[in-house]
């Protein structure tokens, strides 16, 4: 074989793996960016923001509920219009009247957060928290109130003011508290930062005006 055709036939080679190397990069390239968005969409599936509405008496609220799920649990935070909860709770007769209560009533907050395992087992029990079964109900009923905090659209700090735990006693999947906030200018928007210490699964932000993350 002359030289030259020698040098043809090398360059040729080289040439043809290069093509080669650089089709596998390609490849792969393509593979690991593929991976990295499913990776990406899956953790972004763990958190949906949906709208709900309360109805109570022929009137009816529009409400954004913000949900994240970690560890086998659903946690799920529903701002509470104050009228829903106001006519729920104390009715009205007057509608003059219960206007002048809405108004007194415009500067808190109530939210209803929920925990709830995607198998429906009881959260309460110590498997799940390291806790007694009383304790956690404890823990539910007061404690927990130090867990939340509201952060508004203006970065004002306000501490939960109070809890309520609504028992259903084994009858719902979910365990559920109302959270209280005073303080609040009606025009502002707010989110709840959570420090999950019952479950200790780390911190979430629950925001009612955009898409939540776990932190």
């Amino acid at each position: 074989m002359s030289p030259a055709v020698f040098i043809l036939n090398q360059n040729f080679y080289t040439m043809k793996t290069i093509k080669n190397i650089t089709t596998y990069l390609l490849v792969f390239l393509a593979l690991s960016l593929s991976a990295c968005k499913n990776k990406i969409e899956k953790q972004w599936s763990k958190t949906s923001t949906s709208e709900r509405l309360f109805e109570y008496q022929e009137r009816g609220w529009k409400s954004n509920q913000v949900i994240n799920f970690t560890a086998d649990i659903q946690y799920r935070a529903t701002e509470v219009p104050i009228e829903y909860y106001l006519i729920k709770n104390q009715g009205t007769t007057d509608a003059k009247a219960f206007d002048s209560v809405v108004a007194a009533h415009a500067s808190e907050r109530i939210i209803e957060f929920e925990f709830e395992h995607i198998k429906g087992k009881d959260l309460l029990e110590e498997e799940y928290n390291n806790l007694s079964y009383d304790d956690a109900v404890v823990y539910m009923s007061s404690t927990i109130q130090k867990d939340f905090i509201a952060v508004t659209s203006s970065n004002d700090t306000i501490a939960c003011s109070g809890v309520l735990f609504e028992r259903h006693f084994k009858v719902s999947p979910f365990k559920r508290v109302l959270l209280f906030f005073g303080g609040i200018d009606s025009n502002e928007t707010i989110k709840i930062i959570y420090n999950d210490q019952l479950f200790d699964n780390g911190n979430f932000s629950f925001d009612f005006n955009e898409d939540s993350i776990k932190l």
